[in-house]
């Protein structure tokens, strides 16, 4: 099935016309076309209808190809143009490529015509296809609210959208051939160049952010990304840039560090004065403690101040924490061990703390029932496990299984509870607390009664949402002691 080729023939001669529009329908095609021999003739034809292609003599009386030529590119029409002659030197013919001919052929070789206009009837698509790309590129980047350029390889710039104009307050004219120290001040500038020469040497791509700021004018901070412009070969031949103006969301971003930071800072004020509010409380029991005779109640002011100085401990810790949200709990046990054998110091002259701990981070509200826990377990043990100044050990381990929970042991190798006694149903108020505070930590306990007591606790590392209530310090029974 022949193909449609609208043609416009620049020739004088009727005959070597019919003879070219014979050659096309030979090769498959169907021309429409039109016979011009002088310039007003090919201007009229131009404008009274679009056309595919143009075949031109080179001369002619009146008229020469350079000179349609010319016409075409005045009318800025991107038509294949070949020129079809008999006689045209290599000179002429090379400054007529030059001049912008697409190709030309002879006479006496009309073979080459068919697929001459074939080759530049395709480059013609694609030429069109491409500056359609070019188009729409231009359309999309104009209209972005992002700053838009492009660069060569020699860092001078070959496009800005007309915001990247604005923004630097120079026509497209006076930036287009320009580099960056022509546009920028000198250590941005050099910033700039040493980005784009490691662009261009890796073709990865860069994200910077950058500061900006004009004379007299104040700071403002844009985001940068570059990508490498390549050539059908995928070799980088130049980069692309966008810059978007991110002042607002950096202010944004200070103001919000800015009340993090004062935050943080009265968070940490209300720990330090609940520790110490909790120190005078503890104060206010060993003056107490001072003014009675009786031995059960000293220990029971005590244990009392031990487990407030448990919980004042903690908030020590977070006030000297580089996270509000969270405990290291292993360091937190560490302190409270160590006070603890200071408090019973007499009796811990012949036993041995020992301490496995892994680094494990655990929430505030838990963090206060495992030190009650740890504090309970540790000063029973303290107290009871090794009478008339026996020796022995005391090992606390920490660690994280590979369920995801956290197991608490505290071991002694002293004389061990006795095997008739139920701890569940013990009216001691120390191991009511572990029983209690592990139901809310939703943990499991197991007493093992061999060489001695090892408590082993288990819970959750991660904590199960639930009412904060949930998590509060248990009563206990007005009848324990």
């Amino acid at each position: 099935m022949s193909k449609p080729l609208r043609s416009l023939i620049i020739e004088d001669s009727l005959e070597q016309a019919q003879l070219l529009v014979h050659e096309l329908t030979v090769g498959g095609y169907e021309p429409v076309y039109e016979r011009v021999d002088t310039a007003e003739a090919m201007i009229a034809a131009l404008e009274r209808q679009s056309w595919d292609i143009v075949l031109s003599d080179h001369y002619m009386p009146a008229f020469s190809s350079m000179d349609a030529l010319s016409v075409l590119q005045g009318k800025e029409l991107d038509l294949p143009f070949i020129i079809v002659s008999g006689h045209i030197s290599e000179e002429e013919a090379v400054a007529a490529m030059k001049a912008g001919a697409h190709d030309y052929v002879m006479k006496g070789k009309l073979a080459r015509l068919v697929p001459a206009v074939e080759r530049e009837l395709k480059e013609a698509e694609e030429r069109r296809k491409r500056k359609q790309s070019e188009v729409l590129y231009h359309s999309l980047v104009e209209n972005l609210p992002q700053n838009v350029f492009c660069k060569d390889a020699s860092g001078r710039f070959t496009f800005a959208n007309q915001r990247f104009c604005r923004t630097l307050g120079k026509t497209l004219s006076g930036i287009i051939g320009k580099t960056d120290f022509d546009l920028f001040p000198i250590e941005l500038a050099r910033k700039h160049e040493q980005d784009d020469v490691r662009l261009l040497q890796t073709g990865q791509m860069i994200e910077t952010v950058e500061e900006h700021q004009a004379p007299n004018q104040p700071k403002i901070f844009m985001e940068v990304i570059k990508t490498p412009l390549r050539d059908a070969r995928g070799k980088v031949i130049g980069l692309q840039g966008i810059y978007t103006d991110v002042t607002e969301r950096k202010r944004a971003e200070e103001a919000t560090r800015a009340s993090l930071e004062e935050k943080t800072v009265l968070l940490k004020e209300v720990h330090h004065r609940v520790k110490n509010n909790l120190q005078i409380v503890i104060s206010l029991l060993r003056l107490q403690a001072v003014r009675t005779k009786n031995p059960e109640a000293l220990d029971t002011f005590q244990e009392t101040g031990n487990r407030i100085h448990s919980m004042a401990l903690l908030h020590e810790t977070l006030y000297r924490s580089q996270s509000l949200a969270n405990v290291n709990f292993a360091d937190y046990i560490e302190s409270l061990c160590s006070h603890l054998f200071r408090s019973h110091a007499e009796r811990a002259e012949s036993i041995k703390l020992e301490r496995h701990l892994q680094p494990v981070s655990i929430d505030l509200d838990r963090a206060v029932l495992c030190g009650l826990i740890v504090n309970e377990l540790v000063s029973n043990a303290l107290k009871h496990a090794f009478p008339n100044n026996r020796s022995g050990r005391i090992a606390v381990e920490l660690q994280t299984t590979p369920q995801e929970q956290i197991l608490l042991k505290v071991i002694d190798d002293g004389v061990g509870l006795p095997w008739g006694l139920n701890l569940r149903q013990t009216t001691t108020l120390g191991h009511q607390l572990v029983f209690m505070l592990t139901e809310k930590l939703r943990g499991t306990i197991e007493v093992t009664r061999d060489r001695g007591t090892a408590f082993c606790i288990t819970f959750a590392s991660k904590q199960e949402e639930e009412h904060p209530n949930n998590l509060m310090v248990p009563n206990v029974p007005a009848t324990a002691t």
